[in-house]
C-alpha cells in the first residue's frame, strides 16, 4: 500500500488522521507529530491515479530513499521483493476493492541492495459525504523479528533432527526386546534371558541420560539452576566415573588422579565427567585409547579427558560447546543429540570456570574444563 502506483501530488496543509473528520492542521504541527515515531507514516488519495501524498522522513534511514523519490510514480511496487511483488500487489488491490484495512509483512529491497522486512498497515478514511477518500497507514522495519523467527524454526529443526533418531534407536530396540521376552515367555535358555534383559537395561539408561540431558538443558537456558556447592573428594568421583565407564564400554581408560578435595556441586561435575566421556566414545574408535586426568591449578582443579583419535579441527573447536554441534567426523547416524558438550560448558560457566578443546600433546583432542577452588568460606547454592 505504501506510495502506490501513480503520480503524486504536491501535499496540503490539511491532513486526515482517520477519525472521521477533515482537521485542519499546519504542515509544520503535522510533520512534528509524524516525524518523531519510529515508523514511517505515508497518506496516499483513494481515486484511479492512487496518487501518493506523504512519506515522511524516516524512510531514508528504513531504506535509504528520500521521501522525493518514494513518492514517485510507481516506486512501491518495484521495490517490493520479486518473491513478494504478485501476492502483495494482489492483497493490495483487493483492499482498493473492498475497502477492509490493509495490513501486510513483506520484504522490500532498499537503495542499496539489502533485504529488510516491513509491517505495513493502513485504514481507508472516508470524507464528509461518507465517500472513501484516502489511505492513511505507516510501516515499521520487523526485520529482526523475522530474522529471530527464521532462527527460532532453524533450531527447532536442528533438535528434532538431532534429538528424533537418538530417541528412536533405543526406544526401537526396548520394545523390540520386550515383545520378544513377551512372545518367549520361559522358552528362553537363562543365559539369553539375561543378554535380552542387560540389553534393555542398557537401552533404557540411554533413554534416561538423553532426557536428563534435555531437561538439564533447559534448566540451564531458564537459569533455573544454581550449584550446591560442598567440598567434594574428586579423586573418588572422577575414579569412580572412570571405572564404570570402563566396565560399560569395554574401552581402554587410563585415569591419571591426583588426590584432589574441592568445593563444588558434585552432581555437576560427575554430569561433566560422563558427558565427556560419552563424547569420547561416541566420535573415537572402539581401539582408540582415553584417558581422564584431574590435577590441581593455581586455586582451581583441571579436569581432562583426551583421546588418540581424529582430534577436532581449530576453526571448529568453540562450535562444539554450542547446541546440537557435533564433530566434523561423526557420521550422520553418529548416536548423541550434540548436546553433551553444551551441558559441560554450562555447568563450567556456574562454577565461574570454563571448558574447551584443545589438540592433545602426540595426536586427538583434549577436552578440558577449569574449576575455581579458591579459599575461602563455602558458599551453599
Amino acid at each position: 500500500m505504501v506510495g502506490r502506483e501513480e503520480a503524486s501530488r504536491p501535499m496540503g496543509a490539511n491532513v486526515w488522521f482517520g477519525t472521521g473528520d477533515w482537521l485542519p492542521r499546519s504542515e509544520e504541527r503535522y510533520r512534528a507529530l509524524f516525524e518523531q515515531v519510529p515508523a514511517v507514516v505515508y497518506s496516499e488519495i483513494l481515486s484511479s491515479d492512487g496518487a501518493c501524498l506523504y512519506q515522511s522522513p524516516q524512510i531514508e534511514q528504513m531504506l535509504g530513499y528520500t521521501p522525493e523519490e518514494s513518492i514517485q510514480p510507481g516506486r512501491w511496487l518495484t521495490t517490493v521483493h520479486p518473491d513478494d511483488r504478485d501476492w502483495v500487489a494482489a492483497e493490495n488491490a483487493r483492499c482498493d476493492r473492498t475497502g477492509e484495512p490493509w495490513r501486510a509483512e513483506y520484504r522490500v529491497i532498499t537503495k542499496d541492495g539489502r533485504v529488510v522486512w516491513v509491517r505495513d498497515q493502513a485504514v481507508l478514511v472516508r470524507g464528509e459525504g461518507g465517500q472513501p477518500d484516502r489511505w492513511q497507514g505507516f510501516y515499521i522495519d520487523v526485520t529482526e523479528q523475522k530474522n529471530a523467527e527464521t532462527a527460532a524454526r532453524e533450531a527447532l529443526n536442528t533438535f528434532l533432527d538431532a534429538v528424533s533418531h537418538e530417541l528412536r534407536t533405543p526406544l526401537a530396540t526396548v520394545i523390540g526386546i520386550a515383545k520378544t521376552l513377551k512372545r518367549a515367555g520361559g522358552s528362553l535358555t537363562e543365559e539369553d534371558a539375561a543378554d535380552l534383559v542387560a540389553r534393555l537395561v542398557n537401552n533404557a539408561d540411554k533413554l534416561d541420560r538423553l532426557l536428563t540431558d534435555l531437561l538439564d538443558l533447559d534448566r540451564l537456558t531458564k537459569g533455573i539452576v544454581a550449584p550446591k556447592l560442598r567440598r567434594t573428594d574428586l579423586a573418588a568421583l572422577v575414579g569412580g566415573v572412570a571405572r564404570e565407564w570402563r566396565q560399560r564400554s569395554g574401552r581402554r581408560l587410563e585415569a591419571r588422579v591426583e588426590p584432589v578435595v574441592a568445593t563444588v556441586d558434585a552432581a555437576q561435575v560427575e554430569r561433566i565427567v560422563e558427558n565427556l566421556l560419552a563424547n569420547a566414545e561416541r566420535h573415537t574408535t572402539p581401539d582408540t585409547p582415553v584417558w581422564v586426568t584431574l590435577t590441581r591449578r593455581g586455586d582451581g582443579v583441571l579436569l581432562a579427558v583426551e583421546d588418540a583419535g581424529a582430534g577436532v579441527p581449530r576453526e571448529l573447536q568453540a562450535e562444539l560447546f554450542e547446541p546440537f554441534r557435533r564433530g566434523p567426523q561423526a557420521p550422520v547416524r553418529t548416536p548423541g543429540a550434540g548436546i553433551g558438550l553444551t551441558l559441560v560448558a554450562r555447568f563450567a560457566e556456574l562454577h565461574g570456570g570454563r571448558a574447551w578443546v584443545q589438540d592433545r600433546e602426540g595426536g586427538g583432542a583434549s577436552f578440558r574444563v577449569l574449576l575455581p577452588d579458591p579459599p575461602g568460606p563455602v558458599v551453599a547454592g
